[in-house]
């Protein structure tokens, strides 16, 4: 496993999103949403007391209770709505970031499978000059066809032409040298 690929699943480990984090997003739009109707409904309230009276120590009580009251709830329904926006920013944030890990990673996998692809185009040349082509592991005393699902995907791989001193063929794969050909 690569590095990157642990730092990601660490990391995402440590920020699971539970149903906690949704009913944190629905109270804080909720609570924004009253909060900002009260303080507008307590204005109201407010200025319909005031306007009735015409003496000042009646219209004290309306303007801190309906005013005051009113505008602290405005300002606490706007906070809310303004957490609200931030999470679902955050939200979108983190699921925009996994979806670009996730295109990321197929891309690597694409660009491997094509150096992979290059790797099995070049072993599949001839090595001997006679069309055919066997590849051998770097200690291997066996000899294998270059598409052997014994060898398939290994990149310590070596060229050989089959007719090397103490080489035989693998069982699998039945590979014939040119010599063996001949001599059939």
């Amino acid at each position: 496993m690569r590095s990157e690929d642990r730092l990601t699943e660490g990391v995402s480990k440590l920020r699971l999103r539970s149903r906690n984090d949704q009913i944190v997003e629905r109270f804080l739009m909720i609570g924004g949403g009253v909060a900002l109707l009260g303080g507008f409904v307590a204005i109201v309230i407010g200025w319909f007391g005031t306007s009735h009276t015409a003496l000042p120590f009646e219209q004290t009580p309306f303007l801190i209770s309906g005013g005051l009251l009113g505008l602290g709830l405005i300002f606490a329904g706007g906070f809310f709505y303004f957490g609200y926006w931030l999470t679902r920013m955050v939200r979108e944030t983190r699921e925009s970031r996994e979806e670009a890990n996730k295109a990321f990673r197929t891309m690597n996998e694409m660009v491997e499978l094509l150096a992979a692809i290059l790797r099995e185009d070049e072993t599949t040349t001839s090595a001997a000059g006679n069309g055919q082509a066997f590849v051998a592991t770097v200690g291997g005393s066996m000899f294998h066809r270059a598409d052997c699902v014994v060898v398939a995907g290994r990149r310590d791989l070596r060229k050989v032409s089959g007719d090397e001193q103490g080489m035989e063929p693998c069982r699998l794969c039945n590979p014939a040298p040119a010599s063996q050909q001949v001599n059939a």
